[in-house]
């Protein structure tokens, strides 16, 4: 099978976090506490942070000295007391506004450029060359933050990494960079793992997250990604965000020839949705890793919800979306690598998110392998997957 196009990632921010600690395996405070603890350096970084299994605060966190930890889902993070006094002065108003979760979803980039200022585009061609190892030879950038990483991205790496970003940092980035940026990215909700995707129907313990604008606003941003770059992305993952997405899409009938849109994540999509969103030609970029939530997230969707998650079947088999064509797939980097993508396709918590080889190789892979292939054993009696990466990847990932 060829190498992965992992079409949603974070490339830039992601090498910027290489030396951070990974708490995605960690189950408890005390195996999280731990790692970040063994952190060098003046500021300790963490990531992969589930609150569905544990919290970050109080005493113990704060004796660790100044730590940094941002949540799997990219949309919630804890700063302990040594870590805010350390900052304030450079960053007041990420200091100041961290633990408030609506702030944090207006103003995730620049949460994001804190993170960023740690490492740097000098960490990417590194990180390029793990995810070769890892059987992703290609990858879009749904987050860049300033000129050198666009510029290096896009010179570089061109034909292996598309790039997006905000508008309030497209306006900021000089001519080059620019040109770099394939199209606009913008937010309507939050995420699960933070409980700000806007939902419909309650979360379990109440509120129903957050739309970050409203349906006017939300025009104006199409409507400004036509004008610029002529492609729009648009974070959606609650039915609500995804109805929001839909009515002003509709309401606007921009022509696709001046816009072309794809939402990111659409995990509770529903059929009725499903079928607008194809009326309309957009794409969805999905993430097979996601349908793990089903399972993890019991303690915040109800069960409805959870059986709702990624609804694969439903969107190839009754809502006619091609996978290849107007169905993509990606990681967000949680995590990365064609194993974890594999695995979670072809053996996910519930048989509507379940993927055909042919439909993961349609919607995730290379069109041919001469950047490298990829070895497989599908053992269907103990739902695993192993994968091999070989060919020119494998070299690129030993260097």
């Amino acid at each position: 099978m060829p190498l992965l196009r992992d079409s949603h990632t974070h490339v830039s921010f992601y090498a910027a976090l290489g030396a951070a600690a990974d708490l995605s395996a960690c189950r408890t405070a005390a195996a999280a506490l731990a790692l970040i603890k063994k952190r060098p350096g003046p500021l300790a970084l963490a990531r992969g942070w589930n609150n569905a299994y544990y919290d970050l605060r109080g005493a113990a966190f704060d004796r660790l000295g100044p730590a940094v930890v941002c949540n799997v889902s990219l949309h919630s993070f804890r700063f302990n007391a040594p870590a805010r006094a350390a900052l304030k002065i450079r960053f007041p108003d990420i200091v100041a506004n961290i633990d408030d979760q609506a702030w944090v979803e207006n103003n995730l980039n620049r949460v994001f450029g804190l993170f960023t200022a740690a490492g740097g585009a000098e960490a990417i061609p590194a990180y390029m060359e793990r995810l070769a190892a890892l059987g992703v030879w290609a990858a879009d950038d749904m987050l860049v933050s300033d000129d050198e990483a666009a510029l290096l991205l896009g010179r570089r790496y061109a034909g292996r990494a598309r790039l997006w970003t905000e508008p309030d940092v497209y306006r900021k980035l000089g001519p080059a960079a620019r040109a770099a940026i394939g199209g606009l990215k913008f937010f309507t909700d939050g995420a699960l793992g933070a409980r700000t995707a806007a939902l419909l129907r309650p979360y379990r313990g109440g509120g129903r997250g957050l739309l970050l604008h409203s349906e006017v606003e939300l025009g104006k941003l199409f409507k400004l990604a036509a004008r610029l770059t002529g492609r729009a992305a648009v974070h959606a993952i609650g039915d609500a965000a995804l109805e929001q997405v839909l009515r002003v899409l509709e309401r606007l009938a921009v022509p696709r020839r001046s816009l072309r849109v794809r939402v990111e994540h659409a995990q509770l999509i529903t059929q009725e949705q499903a079928r607008r969103a194809r009326r309309l030609g957009l794409a969805l970029c999905m993430q097979p890793n996601f349908s793990g939530d089903s399972a993890c997230y019991a303690d915040r969707l109800p069960s409805a919800y959870l059986r709702a998650n990624n609804p694969f079947r439903m969107l190839i088999d009754k809502a006619g979306f091609v996978p290849g064509e107007d169905l993509l797939f990606g990681s967000d980097g949680m995590p990365h690598g064609a194993a974890p993508a594999l695995q979670a396709a072809l053996f996910p918590p519930c048989p509507g998110q379940r993927l055909t080889l042919g439909e993961f190789r349609a919607g995730y892979c290379l069109p041919n392998l001469e950047a490298g292939w990829l070895d497989l054993k599908v053992d269907e009696a103990k739902r695993k997957v192993s994968v091999k990466v070989g060919g020119p990847a494998a070299a690129a990932g030993r260097k």
